[in-house]
């Protein structure tokens, strides 16, 4: 496994993609800084550190979804996923490193735009409280949600750019279809499991899940649920005889 994740980072690290990345991220922060700044006062730091990482985990999903897409779409691209299957490591573990790689890879980012965010807070007045930094840190389920979808999309359509299309058309569709339902029939809204995958949602709009009559424990569950059939739709369509032709 080590070397398959040393493989698996050494392929991301040379590309120009993490710092494109990471440009964006601080880009949003300093956007973000000098808005609140132009305007009348000292703006409080909370305010400042919810919206510039907000603004900052949108992109992270964004990158989430081209990089995870891409590990599995380049190989079946270049033809090289066929020279490693045919190496010593077993399916599992190549598969395994690459879900690995993909949610190590998000959280760096992710503390990424924490400690920026949290650097340029403290020339702000007031300080950024837990009430300020827990939502936001339990917002990372989205991403790690989306790690998993995307990779069963990479193994089913093999086309990256098909994968980031039908990863960004689910998000999109089933949040618009569980937004409408929430208002028209809560109770089905409730099984729509796009509306649970952010579990901040508890934090930031309590009574949007109260209207589902949902807790954050069934949230947990069902999002679970998904990422294990998800996984395993994703193992099976690995070992297919599809990648060793």
């Amino acid at each position: 496994m080590r070397s398959l994740l040393s493989n698996e980072w050494m392929k991301w690290r040379r590309t120009i993609k993490p710092y494109v990345a990471l440009g964006v991220y601080t880009a949003i922060i300093l956007i973000v800084y000098a808005v609140l700044a132009s305007g009348d006062g000292t703006p409080e730091a909370a305010s400042f550190f919810e919206f510039s990482t907000m603004g900052a985990i949108a992109f992270l999903s964004i990158f989430t979804i081209v990089f995870t897409a891409e590990m599995v779409g380049n190989e079946l691209k270049f033809d090289t996923l066929k020279h490693l299957l045919m190496s010593p490591y077993s399916r599992d573990r190549i598969l395994l490193s690459k879900l690995v790689m993909a949610v190590l890879v998000m959280l760096l980012q992710f503390v990424f735009i924490l400690v920026v965010a949290f650097g340029f807070s403290l020339t702000l007045d007031g300080s950024v409280t837990w009430d300020v930094v827990r939502p936001i840190l339990i917002s990372v389920s989205g991403p790690i949600f989306i790690i998993f979808l995307t990779l069963m999309f990479s193994v089913v359509f093999k086309s990256v750019g098909v994968v980031i299309g039908f990863t960004v058309l689910a998000n999109f569709a089933s949040s618009i279809i569980g937004g409408l339902l929430v208002a028209w029939k809560p109770e089905l809204a409730k099984w729509v499991v796009f509306l649970h995958t952010d579990l901040s949602i508890y934090d930031v709009n309590p009574e949007f899940m109260k209207a589902m009559d949902a807790t954050i424990g069934f949230s947990i569950f069902y999002v679970a649920l998904h990422i294990v059939a998800f996984y395993l739709i994703t193992a099976f369509m690995f070992r297919s005889k599809t990648f060793a032709e």
